[in-house]
């Protein structure tokens, strides 16, 4: 009887020295919150709204960016069969193609992250509640930004089941 009691205690003992770091470790979970946001239905469909609406400035961009190509390209190789004239005109053309590329780079530049943080802005009480509900509901201790972390097993990623829980929100 004391050999199975002694057994039975030490058995107890050693569950009860393993059990907090096993509850630790399985309230320790990773996030990659942007991802987690950006790979959600609203956000694809914002992706493809943005596109289509700044369709032209790109088009525009892409045909500028070929001209500027082709006019640098004309400089070097015929620059010494040209006129001073010319060579002048062709350094202006450049010039201003070189203008227009850079304000229209930077104009979708800007849109992008203007759309981007709008959408983070109004997502961020959707989330809020999906942590809520998944921090309850799995006892979560600490979420950790996926950012930050090297390495993490899969395990104990939530991004997944946030961007589940996200596009059932929407």
């Amino acid at each position: 009887m004391n050999k199975v009691k002694l057994t039975f205690n030490t058995v107890a003992f050693v569950l009860c020295l393993s059990l907090p770091q096993w509850v630790l470790a399985n309230a320790i979970v990773v996030l990659k919150v942007e991802q987690a946001i950006f790979a959600t239905g609203k956000a694809i469909a914002l992706g493809k709204s943005l596109s289509a609406q700044l369709e032209p400035q790109a088009l525009r961009f892409d045909t500028i960016g070929k001209k500027l190509q082709a006019s640098q390209q004309r400089m070097v190789a015929d620059k010494d069969l040209m006129s001073s004239d010319e060579v002048q005109q062709l350094e202006a053309d450049i010039q201003t193609l070189n203008i227009e590329f850079q304000q229209l780079q930077q104009y979708l530049k800007n849109s992008k992250a203007q759309a981007e943080q709008e959408f983070l802005a109004s997502m961020r009480p959707a989330l809020d509640k999906v942590l809520r509900q998944l921090i309850k509901a799995n006892n979560i201790s600490l979420i950790v930004n996926g950012q930050s972390v090297i390495y993490n097993s899969d395990a104990i990623d939530i991004t997944p089941k946030v961007v589940e829980l996200l596009n059932l929100e929407s």
